[in-house]
Formats: structure tokens, sequence, C-alpha cells
């Protein structure tokens, strides 16, 4: 459903290439699930269903929130709202005793 998809400023309509006859019948085959070679390397496709399975986002409703907080995050990260991995982890080692 690309409604869901076209609310997100990070994705655009020119992200959603048609894929071949070859990878289709390997989706269907491997249980929408499939490695495939790519000009860059090997890349994964799948099934939206088997997206959706993985990601624990089942309904349209659940994925709309998915994408919804992907692209808050991102919109974080573009207004500098973040914090750098070294503090993140010592402030968990300080909390838990966690020793990265």
């Amino acid at each position: 459903m690309l409604w869901l998809w076209e609310s997100c400023a990070w994705y655009t309509t020119g992200m959603t290439p048609r894929i071949n006859e070859e990878i289709d019948r390997a989706l269907s085959e491997q249980h929408g699930f499939v490695q495939a070679e790519g000009t860059d390397g090997n890349v994964i496709v799948m099934s939206m269903q088997v997206y959706r399975e993985m990601m624990g986002v089942g309904s349209d409703e659940e994925m709309a929130d998915s994408l919804k907080t992907v692209d808050s995050a991102m919109a974080d990260i573009d207004a500098g709202r973040t914090v750098p991995m070294d503090q993140v982890f010592q402030e968990l080692d300080e909390k838990y005793g966690v020793h990265s």
C-alpha cells in the first residue's frame, strides 16, 4: 500500500522499482525472503508480509505508526538532536554496570 510510504519525508516514489520475474518466482518459492546478487554486492529482497512479521508491524495502522516514528527519528538526526555513542555507553555503564 503505497499511501503508507508517501507520508514519510525520507521515502520517495522513485524508490519503488519493479522486480523481475526471476526474483518474483524466487520470493514465491522461498517463502518471501531471497538473497540476490546486485551490482554493488548481495542484497536481501523480502515480501511486505515477511518485513511486517520481522518488524512486528502486522496491520496497516502499525505500519503507519512505525513509519511515522522513523520519520520523526530522521528529523531528530537532521536537527542535530543526537547523543554521541561514547556518551551513551558511558551512561549505560554508570547506570547498569555494563562494560563496553
